[in-house]
């Protein structure tokens, strides 16, 4: 028996469409990622924000730009907590993504304060180099995320 010809094609689309899901079933994040994914999602929508709202120059945070940070450590925080529900692995190092938020938020009125303070051209405040420190690390664990989560 000879099948004809459009069955032999119906028959590669068939088996094309069954190989294209089973490697998209394969090859997607888990489900415990989608907490990771929308924590991402916000870091990227408030960093624009944020950029948005910033003075034109390197200068020193304004009230406004650390009233912006604050809302971005604070749901980081709150993201991290999803994570640490649905994706326990990662819960760790969301976690400490939310505290570096934090501690980086907490040191911006420190460090106006400070730079305030000193003398025009006088070299920057310690602080301001613990903030570049903590930012190093945020960079650090929102790579890890982003890999654990690619896809």
């Amino acid at each position: 028996m000879r099948l004809d010809r459009r069955w032999w094609i119906a028959i590669g689309v068939v088996v094309a469409v069954i190989v294209a899901l089973v490697y998209s079933m394969f090859n997607r994040p888990p489900a415990e990622c989608d907490a990771v994914r929308e924590l991402l999602q916000f870091n990227q929508s408030q960093a624009a924000l944020i950029e948005s709202k910033s003075s034109e120059g390197e200068g020193l945070p304004t009230l406004a730009e650390e009233t912006a940070y604050r809302a971005w450590a604070d749901g980081l925080a709150e993201r991290a907590q999803k994570v640490s529900r649905s994706a326990p692995d990662l819960e760790w190092t969301s976690s400490q993504l939310a505290n570096l938020a934090d501690e980086f938020v907490r040191k911006m009125s420190k460090v106006r304060g400070e730079a305030e303070s000193r003398a025009p051209g006088a070299p920057a405040p310690p602080t301001y180099y613990e903030m570049t420190a903590i930012n190093a690390q945020i960079s650090q664990k929102l790579a890890h995320l982003s890999e654990a989560c690619a896809g």
